[in-house]
Formats: C-alpha cells, structure tokens, sequence
C-alpha cells in the first residue's frame, strides 16, 4: 500500500491555483482543476527548468520559460518543445486535508 503525505488543505488552493510542495525529497505542484486536486512533477520536460510560475488554464499548465505545455491530469505533453511528460502522483483529500501518494506508472499512448 502506498503512504500519503499530508501537504496543504483544501482552502489553501482555489481552482485554477497551484503551489510548490515538497514529498520525501521530491519537489512537486501541487494543482486544483475544477475543485479537483492534481499532483505532478515540478519542472518542465524539456531543459528542468521550474513550472511554479506557470500558467494554469483549465488542465493545461504552461512553462514560463520556454512555453512547453502539460495536461496536469494525465502529465502529457501537449505544447512543445517538450516532448516527455510530466511524472504525477497519486492524490486524495480527507476532510479539509490534501494528501499526495506514490508516483503513477507512465501510460503511453
């Protein structure tokens, strides 16, 4: 069984908002889709650089420094240059706490 972490509550993320947070020694976002919370990697595919200061539209989150663009949902690629996808974790909320698990095994399409 994986073990979760708690990292934030409910009322810390509005949808459409996302923070940093820190698992074990992983940096990863932390992201609310509709009132849906998501958990993926923290830095673009393409040259690692961070997307906490990306643009979160719908589930499409774009890099601020070279406009690559993933579906925080799946963690596809969608907007080069980047091409791998986004590693994403799994996520659960119990009352008013948000808790992230293990890493989600890449699905190819």
């Amino acid at each position: 069984m994986s073990e979760f972490k708690a990292v934030a509550k409910v009322s810390e993320l509005q949808p459409g908002e996302k923070k940093e947070v820190r698992v074990g020694l992983s940096q990863l976002l932390l992201l609310n889709v509709g009132g849906a919370f998501y958990a993926t990697g923290s830095r673009c595919t393409h040259l690692h650089l961070s997307l906490a200061d990306g643009t979160l539209e719908g589930n499409i989150i774009t890099c601020p420094h070279h406009g690559s663009k993933f579906d925080v949902t799946t963690g596809a690629a969608v907007g080069e240059p980047a091409h791998n996808p986004l590693s994403t974790y799994e996520v659960k909320v119990k009352g008013e706490e948000i808790y992230i698990g293990e890493k989600r095994k890449l699905h190819q399409s």
